[in-house]
């Protein structure tokens, strides 16, 4: 095999190949069979392949096939089974494995190999598990490759398994993946790999189940395994959120000698990765089979905690407990916790996932989360279990509400990640019993509380934790924290020409951006991001602003502290001169407008589809023609008042993107793109005048 065909590769514990070209799920695999553990056996394909999947049409090329092939000829030769045939079929799982974790973005097809011969083959020994094999594969392939619900699947295992490959790639570009990625600026480009490995059974008798399993406690950090097991079930019951398993304590109880050894393995993968381990497994009539380790989400205090003890430990170091915390979880866990105890009784209770609290009128569909949370208004999202299609309310909400689900659902795990408290397994009715109220989510004990609560000091565990990071990182810890942040964050790069930030400038961004953060505002003033942190932090403490959990929004005490602040910086600015360069202002902001206009519609009616490269770059050539003419009344604009200057480098920067391909930047609202800086200079220039957007727009110069 050439190079260019290390394409598809056995996993027998020797693979060489890293992350990035086989996917962090194939890479643990891989790692477990090398320690020895009890895996079952696999092939990947790589990203490698994806990338060419797609540059081919999003078609899976005769060669690659014909290797996929022989990677199920090794399975059968290990396993003594048959794919998809015989009276010991082989069944296999196809699963998705980005080089980034990406919990439940991507999709996975289950007992592949399944057809009616398969069904009677393995219903001589439990027709009732045959039939829910069966089942469980047909609901699957049909949703995930097909498409339809209602549609023929095919029995030829191999065309089966041709397809799954080619629809697990392509979710790698499905919306949900994609918002994912943005979310956590991680590159489109990476591609997933693909893992088909042999499957094993939790559902095939009364000594099989399911379950998840963390080497520390991932809410608190504390060092002792803790997870969910799901008795007769496979991987997929437990992480979708649709059962509520039991208490990992179950399994011991039911099958202890199964329980020590999965207590065993852990141990190992937790000192081979040195962090804390998420471990999947499968039990299939008494034998434990593990199917994948990685590190774990875990919430700011169970990093806190966790860095704290793997150091006093000697699984790592000091410094590397330094590296394990950002700056924004020490903010995290500063935060007031909420106490749990106000009067009455909680509304609902479940299950505690992701510690902390937040309030916030409940929402039940994720759009309406994410347009509501995105608007600035506090909401909570409450809905009977997540899915990868609402990481977008999810991300708006200030906290996340399930009926079903365990600690390790979709929405706890995800939750973790994003910040959010989070209480699952509510039961039926949650829903109902919330829509619409204003509640109080408390994430650590599991309580949803009505109406809005206030937070108390911060635990003295928590204090003591910080204390020795401080004492690593060789600053003191006071109060607040500041030194302990300022080590912790990382050292901005010094962009050319830095500015520096002011109150003014940047509670002003926040007022016009509506829900913001420190980096954005750091980026469009062209200012050291500690620096514009300091003005959020003083901001918030005066009560002008509050940091909720998508970013900084001003509070209505803080809009009026604007209108003072404005009125003193035009004491200072010519207010004819200024008066004349809005005038002109004004008439090149009416060509703006067309200039969108005309980008965004074709004939002022029609949605441009942006296929005709010829309509675009005439419409690209106004602009830069546009922005030619009017960058001198810019820079003169600079002079009048000084605050106003870095706009000219915000619109010179969006043309250079849009000049080397990027389109983005012509006139998307989310990012500074050229239409959006325009957009809050005019407000900048009606504020500065003195005017009122209601009274511009009535004259029709500010619609």
């Amino acid at each position: 095999m050439t190079e260019a065909q290390v394409d598809v590769v056995e996993l027998d514990g020797s693979c060489p190949l890293s992350r990035d070209q086989i996917g962090g799920k194939a890479w643990s695999i891989n790692r477990m069979r090398a320690l020895g553990l009890p895996v079952p056996p696999a092939f990947v394909i790589t990203t490698g392949a994806c990338v060419e999947f797609y540059a081919r049409g999003q078609v899976i090329a005769d060669d690659l096939w014909q290797r996929v092939r022989q990677g199920i000829g090794v399975l059968e030769r290990e396993l003594g089974g048959t794919f998809g045939s015989g009276m010991d079929p082989l069944l296999v799982s196809v699963r998705s494995g980005a080089p980034v974790s990406m919990p439940g973005m991507m999709d996975t097809i289950l007992n592949l190999g399944m057809s009616p011969d398969v069904e009677r083959a393995l219903a001589t020994g439990d027709p009732a598990y045959a039939a829910d094999t069966r089942r469980r594969f047909e609901k699957q392939y049909r949703a995930i490759v097909l498409g339809d619900p209602g549609a023929d699947v095919p029995y030829d295992p191999w065309q089966q398994l041709r397809a799954a490959i080619a629809a697990v790639f392509t979710s790698w570009r499905s919306a949900r993946a994609t918002t994912y990625r943005r979310s956590r600026g991680v590159d489109d480009t990476l591609g997933t790999a693909v893992t088909v490995q042999a499957m094993v059974f939790g559902n095939r008798d009364a000594r099989s189940g399911t379950g998840v399993l963390f080497s520390r406690n991932p809410n608190t950090g504390e060092s002792r395994a803790w997870g969910e097991w799901l008795a007769g079930g496979q991987g997929e019951d437990v992480v979708s959120g649709r059962t509520t398993p039991a208490r990992l304590d179950e399994l011991a109880t039911v099958l202890p000698d199964v329980h020590r050894r999965l207590l065993d393995a852990t141990t190992v993968l937790e000192h081979d990765g040195r962090d804390v381990q998420d471990v999947e497994f499968t039990v299939e009539s008494g034998r434990l089979w593990l199917l994948q380790s990685r590190a774990a989400k875990r919430s700011a205090r169970a990093a806190l905690r966790a860095a704290v003890a793997m150091a006093d430990e000697g699984l790592i170091s000091e410094q590397d407990a330094l590296g394990r915390l950002s700056a924004e979880q020490v903010r995290t866990v500063l935060r007031p916790s909420f106490d749990g105890v106000p009067d009455g009784e909680p509304v609902v209770r479940g299950e505690p996932a992701c510690p902390g609290s937040a309030s916030g009128i409940v929402v039940t569909d994720p759009d309406e989360a994410d347009r509501r949370g995105n608007a600035g208004e506090d909401v909570v999202l409450v809905r009977p279990t997540t899915s990868p299609d609402d990481l977008h309310g999810m991300i708006g909400a200030r906290a996340v509400v399930t009926e079903l689900g365990g600690a390790t659902s979709h929405a706890a795990v995800v939750s973790r990640e994003l910040g959010r408290p989070c209480v699952v397994a509510c039961g039926a009715g949650t829903v109902a019993a919330l829509a619409g109220r204003e509640v109080t989510v408390d994430g650590t004990s599991g309580a949803v509380w009505p109406g809005r609560f206030t937070g108390t000091a911060v635990d003295e565990a928590v204090l003591a934790d910080l204390r020795r990071i401080a004492e690593w990182a060789g600053v003191a810890f006071r109060g607040t924290g500041s030194e302990l942040l300022a080590a912790l964050e990382p050292a901005p790069a010094a962009p050319s020409g830095q500015h520096a930030a002011s109150e003014l400038a940047v509670l002003r961004l926040i007022v016009i951006k509506g829900r913001t953060t420190v980096d954005v505002i750091a980026a469009s003033l062209g200012a050291d991001v500690a620096e514009v942190r300091a003005h959020a932090e003083a901001l918030v403490a005066a009560e002008h602003c509050v940091e909720a959990a998508t970013g900084l929004r001003a509070t209505p005490h803080g809009r009026q502290h604007l209108t003072t602040l404005l009125e003193r910086e035009r004491v200072h600015v010519d207010a004819d001169a200024l008066a004349a360069a809005y005038e002109e202002f004004c008439e090149h902001n009416a060509e703006l407008k067309d200039v969108i206009t005309t980008w965004q519609l074709k004939d002022g009616a029609t949605p441009n589809d942006h296929e005709d490269a010829a309509y675009d770059a005439q419409v690209l050539a106004r602009l830069e023609e546009l922005h030619q003419r009017v960058a001198p009344l810019l820079k003169r604009i600079g002079g009048l008042a000084p605050r106003l200057a870095r706009y000219l480098d915000r619109l010179d920067l969006a043309l250079n993107k849009i000049n080397d391909g990027d389109h983005a930047w012509v006139a998307r609202p989310i990012m500074d793109s050229y239409h959006t800086v325009w957009f809050e200079l005019h407000e900048d220039l009606i504020a500065l005048s003195g005017l009122t957007r209601a009274d511009e727009a009535a004259a029709g110069r500010a619609q």
